[in-house]
């Protein structure tokens, strides 16, 4: 992602596209994040149904605690290539650990995801207290922020 311009060198027209812009790109990367927890949903689904499965006949193999674990972030910081084009899988014929491994590679592909979601936030929130700034002729003060990102004056 690139670093944000100089703000002094930039017109208000021109702030203002780059303004939008970003909101574009924060909603087309929120709508994929959406459609990336509705397929994680869908995965995990699968695996509680075939756990109540086997709890149900008695089969179930508890894992040891530290395989449950997941650390907060677990992606690599970029942001991943689309592949909403991908069928889904077949999920009968997913084993029990090709499941849950590709629950867990969709779960790293989302912290990446959000993570560039967060860096778009902040940007859009910078952003906007620079047309507010202009606006306002003067400099804008910590305490006035709140009212101005949270969109009322």
């Amino acid at each position: 992602m690139d670093p944000l311009p100089d703000f002094a060198s930039l017109t208000d027209d021109e702030l203002e596209l780059l303004l939008r812009a970003t909101e574009d790109e924060e909603d087309t990367i929120s709508r994929r994040r959406r459609r990336l927890h509705e397929r994680i949903d869908e995965l995990r689904a699968e695996r509680v149904a075939r756990i109540r499965g086997q709890v149900e006949a008695g089969t179930l193999a508890l894992p040891a605690p530290a395989a449950l674990e997941r650390q907060i972030f677990e992606g690599t910081g970029d942001l991943p290539h689309e592949h909403e084009d991908a069928p889904p899988p077949d999920l009968p014929a997913l084993s029990d650990d090709a499941l849950r491994t590709l629950v867990l590679e969709l779960e790293h592909e989302e912290d990446d995801i959000s993570l560039h979601r967060r860096v778009l936030h902040g940007r859009i929130d910078i952003m906007r207290a620079e047309r507010e700034r202009r606006r306002r002729g003067r400099h804008v003060g910590p305490d006035e922020l709140g009212p101005i990102l949270g969109g009322s004056r």
